[in-house]
């Protein structure tokens, strides 16, 4: 297993999808996953520290298994098929048995952010699909992710002027981070 820090969602050009990127903790190798938008929204919320006003999904996944008496002990990026990532959730019972959950990848990372578990990916994935050409510029994919937020709130206040340029930024940065372009490992 490789633990993994995720360090920004992302919009690939090529397909206008977002993609949430983890970097491996001790190397240079990054994963990027392909997720829908809310799972991005809410992952991108994590990663700032900030909440909704009423309860997310993972928010209330969390509560319950909280007060069921059960813990996350890691999520885990487990396998690639035919372009598409598999993801498991590791949790204690309360009993202190030992359950792996089936989950989509952008699940188990919400829900691993959420409840401050570790992440990882199996050796096979990250061989079989990780960028590894150049170290990941963190702080241009976190301005990305800043942007992004930035760019649907112009977007809900209908200042299309703005969020054009907020736009055209996002892809300037975007195009250049490695392996920006040609990724199509979907989640």
């Amino acid at each position: 297993m490789i633990p993994v820090d995720v360090i920004g969602i992302s919009v690939c050009p090529p397909y206008q999808g977002y993609v949430v990127i983890l970097k491996e903790k001790e190397g240079e190798r990054w994963l990027p996953i392909f997720i829908g938008a809310a799972e991005a929204q809410s992952i991108s919320f994590l990663l700032q520290g900030l909440e909704y006003a009423r309860p997310m999904t993972y928010d209330l996944f969390a509560r319950i298994l909280e007060e069921g008496g059960a813990t996350i002990l890691s999520a885990t990026v487990s396998d690639l098929k035919d372009n598409t990532f598999y993801a498991i959730v590791e949790m204690r019972t309360q009993k202190g048995e030992i359950k792996y959950i089936d989950a989509r990848p952008s699940d188990a990372i919400a829900l691993a952010l959420k409840t401050k578990s570790p992440i990882q990916v199996v050796e096979k994935v990250m061989d079989g699909a990780a960028v590894s050409n150049e170290p990941v510029n963190r702080s241009a994919v976190e301005q990305i992710a800043y942007l992004h937020q930035k760019l649907k709130e112009c977007v809900e206040c209908e200042a299309y002027e703005e969020a054009a340029k907020i736009r055209d930024h996002i892809r300037s940065l975007e195009s250049k981070l490695p392996g920006s372009q040609g990724q199509e490992n979907r989640e």
